[in-house]
């Protein structure tokens, strides 16, 4: 795995501008995480994107943006402090797992997690 002069891996700056690139860039949401890269399985994802969003606080917002401007479901969201699932079943939307941070940069850090593991492996962070 490549490293960043501060040591980071080199997905961790791609995976956390992949919201804005979306509103920029000629690309789904699955060629940019593809692009990323992320390794899934590092047990330091959150803590070392919740130190690139800490360099980085726009970066939350532009992530707030992404997940509001999202219309499909099933799917990850993010909402100020809150993480969770949103799904459709028996005609309703129905809002699953929520979990509650106490910082905004915590709370983005672990949605970019969740989206990222939806998005490459369509399936929902335990």
């Amino acid at each position: 795995m490549t490293r960043t002069p501060s040591g980071e891996p080199s997905w961790i700056v791609p995976l956390c501008s992949i919201a804005e690139a979306y509103r920029i860039e000629d690309r789904s949401i699955r060629e940019l995480f593809e692009r990323a890269a992320p390794d899934l399985d590092d047990p330091r994802f959150v803590e070392m994107v919740v130190r690139r969003l800490e360099r980085e606080p726009l970066l939350v917002e532009a992530w707030q943006q992404y997940s509001a401007d999202k219309r499909s479901t099933p799917n990850p969201f993010l909402q100020g402090t809150e993480v969770g699932f949103v799904d459709f079943a028996d005609g309703k939307v129905a809002v699953r797992v929520v979990e509650r941070f106490d910082s905004e940069i915590d709370a983005c850090a672990t949605f970019i997690r969740h989206e990222a593991t939806w998005v490459l492996e369509r399936r929902r962070v335990a």
